[in-house]
């Protein structure tokens, strides 16, 4: 294959690509202004669970706490932190009336962390609806409303909303475009608010559901060992018959998810792999489409500048330099689509995407190796180990029926408070 070929199919390639990313951007569906009166707006639980997050829970849980929402409890349960996480969270629980502190226990084996935690934290609840907030996530002061508001009027059951994603550091600046980025490969978001479509997603940061369809689908306890707890939680609502959707957050919250390389990469990794499926030709795929039309143009750039420099131009350089042109403003059409969602990113950063390129690909091919050698992942002073699929290793029946009773324990005593008052 000459090099003339070879740009022509990789600008072909980027056109696709930035087609497909602006149609995503175009069918998001983004949140409306709020139009239910107070009197109707249903009370809502808001549960978050927090381990080791001493640096981001003050933020999470303060903005939360001052929503201009009418009806609403916060319930937060500190999950075994090794850091000030619970000192920060009772001190803060202690101005707020409406703000409950719980503290969690160890987890059983074969139990995803926060999966263990969401379900303590359940029975301390008596919303109508109920959110699952992560504590790494900062709300804005009509967050509720916003999402109360639109998951009532489009008339369904679980919706989870795309955040802006806060980057500050370098590594998050060069990394996140591009393995955020990746996962919109195939277009799976949208196929969520399609009825029709078995396919079904969340994005976990910031789920909203109703108190009856949770329940009925078996809440976290039916997801406790999936290492994508809120995918699967997505799929069992919608296999059940009930409406999903997926929408736009962006005036909803902004979410820090890492802040340095070092949790970034151990985030990542611990399931990266899993976000695709434990597909070995989806990953391939994606490794493939992300370096050619990511770091292609650059090379070609590169070599074009490099011959004519030298005094020696391609032959045919008249078709070469245009489509090498093409293939930089499409990639550029690109970057500026996604950009808008990623709080930190400037115009700068476009010229380090084969440096993010490099690094996702070693965040996916780390994340494979992980799950295909039966090796332990790492995330928060907790050892994992997930299988091809992206289940985590089963626990002993007896500390599953332990584990039961002290449940509903909780469950009979939130009850005979419920009924109390």
């Amino acid at each position: 294959m000459n090099l003339f070929s070879l740009v022509f199919l990789n600008t072909m390639l980027i056109v696709c690509l930035t087609g497909l990313t602006h149609i995503f951007f175009m069918r998001f569906k983004r949140v409306g202004l709020p139009s239910i009166p107070d009197e109707r707006l249903p009370f809502v639980s808001v549960i978050i669970p927090a381990r080791n997050e001493e640096t981001k829970i003050a933020r999470c849980l303060e903005s939360l706490a001052q929503q201009d929402y009418p009806n609403y409890e916060i319930v937060i349960i500190d999950d075994r932190s090794t850091d000030r996480t619970g000192e920060i969270i009772a001190e803060i629980a202690s101005r707020y009336p409406h703000v409950k502190f719980v503290k969690g226990r160890e987890m059983p084996t074969g139990w995803l962390g926060k999966c263990n935690a969401l379900v303590q934290a359940y029975p301390h609840t008596k919303g109508e609806w109920i959110i699952f907030a992560d504590a790494d996530t900062c709300h804005t002061h009509r967050s509720l409303r916003y999402a109360l508001n639109y998951a009532i009027t489009q008339k369904t059951a679980m919706i989870s909303f795309m955040p802006i994603q806060e980057l500050k550091t370098f590594w998050e600046q060069v990394v996140s475009p591009v393995l955020l980025g990746s996962f919109l490969v195939g277009d799976p978001m949208n196929t969520v608010n399609d009825p029709k479509d078995d396919r079904a997603y969340a994005y976990g940061q910031y789920i909203l559901i109703r108190r009856d369809v949770y329940d009925a689908v078996g809440g976290h306890r039916a997801v406790k060992d999936q290492i994508l707890d809120d995918i699967m939680l997505a799929r069992k609502v919608k296999s059940s018959g009930h409406q999903i959707m997926a929408a736009d957050g962006s005036l909803l919250y902004k979410v820090r998810m890492y802040q340095n390389l070092e949790t970034l990469w151990f985030g990542w990794t611990k399931n990266a792999y899993s976000l695709i499926e434990c597909n070995i030709a989806y990953l391939a795929l994606i490794l493939i489409l992300i370096n050619t039309s990511l770091v292609g143009p650059f090379i070609h750039l590169a070599y074009v500048a490099s011959e004519v420099a030298q005094g020696r131009p391609p032959a045919s350089l008249h078709f070469i330099a245009p489509l090498v042109g093409i293939e930089l403003f499409m990639l550029a059409a690109w970057f500026g689509n996604t950009k808008r969602y990623y709080d930190g990113v400037t115009w700068l950063h476009f010229f380090y995407l084969p440096l993010g390129c490099m690094m996702v690909t070693a965040i996916y091919l780390r994340s494979a190796y992980l799950v295909l050698s039966g090796n332990n992942v790492s995330w928060k002073g907790r050892q994992y180990r997930v299988n091809s699929h992206s289940t985590i290793e089963p626990q002993p029946a007896d500390t599953e029926i332990e584990f039961d009773q002290t449940i509903a324990k909780e469950l009979a005593t939130a009850g005979s408070i419920k009924e109390s008052n």
